[in-house]
């Protein structure tokens, strides 16, 4: 890219909402980051893997609705139609596969393996206290920047005791060190505490629903504030950045083969060699 001072699309601290998912981009690919959230190009493409944990995370959105509650049990037959269903209705063009040896219907057995694990540690009666599934929540960072989240799954077992459930569908689990860095649910928990205050006590639940182990941790006061910090200075750099488009390159890694930005990608010549999966 060439060097200018060209004002793209400048942030105003006061008026833009911002996410973990924007924070995670810009720390990936700036370019990426320049791409999607001030260029605002928006595709439909998505991999294989990205459709199938939506397609699991529907299903599961599912279950617990208000009326599937109150059954007296739901059977794993039950649960996978809905799972096919959902592929089945979902299912677009735009969708493709990294991995030339594989095909869909590996990662559509994968879902239903995910599920599989899930249902044999919480089936057939789900009777978790679940407060709401996939819920929108605001909150702010020192009443400076604004944000916006959406969690999995917030349960309320007792008054002021909240759980928030993340359902992941990669390869790999996290470890207790791992979990304890992780910035995204940290956020969701500054979230909760902001939108139903007083919060008595909060943990978070990551479910690695393909290995069918779950991790659950706690934050405490001076943690949630250092990861506040944080924010704080990466939101600051994104600001900062904004204002001169050259200060956005690209970042080739491995992940690249997986970026539906490939086209736009001032770094990428040849067509992407991922493969269309229909």
């Amino acid at each position: 890219m060439g060097a200018d001072n060209t004002q793209i699309n400048f942030l105003d601290p006061k008026k833009a909402v911002f996410s973990y998912s924007q924070l995670s981009t810009f720390r990936n690919c700036t370019e990426q980051y320049k791409i999607v959230y001030l260029d605002r190009q928006r595709k439909k493409d998505e991999s294989i893997e990205a459709f199938m944990g939506k397609c699991v995370h529907a299903t599961l959105e599912w279950l617990y609705q208000e009326e599937n509650l109150r059954r007296p049990y739901i059977t794993f037959d039950k649960i996978c139609k809905i799972y096919d269903n959902v592929w089945q209705d979902s299912w677009h063009e735009k969708i493709f596969i990294v991995d030339h040896s594989l095909i869909s219907n590996h990662f559509y057995a994968i879902g239903k393996r995910c599920l599989a694990n899930y249902y044999h540690k919480y089936g057939p009666i789900f009777d978790q206290k679940v407060y709401a599934t996939e819920l929108s929540l605001k909150f702010n960072i020192d009443d400076k920047y604004q944000f916006r989240g959406v969690i999995d799954r917030l349960d309320q077992p007792e008054k002021g005791c909240w759980e928030i459930h993340d359902y992941k569908s990669g390869k790999r689990a996290m470890t207790q060190n791992m979990a304890k860095k992780d910035l995204q649910l940290a956020m969701y928990q500054m979230a909760v505490e902001q939108n139903f205050a007083p919060v008595k006590q909060i943990s978070l639940t990551w479910h690695f629903l393909r290995n069918g182990v779950e991790m659950t941790i706690t934050h405490t006061a001076d943690e949630i504030e250092k990861f506040k910090r944080s924010i704080s200075k990466n939101i600051d750099k994104i600001i900062k950045a904004s204002r001169s488009i050259e200060n956005f390159y690209p970042k080739e890694t491995m992940l690249c083969n997986w970026c539906y930005l490939w086209d736009e990608c001032s770094a990428k010549l040849p067509p992407n060699p991922a493969k269309r999966a229909y």
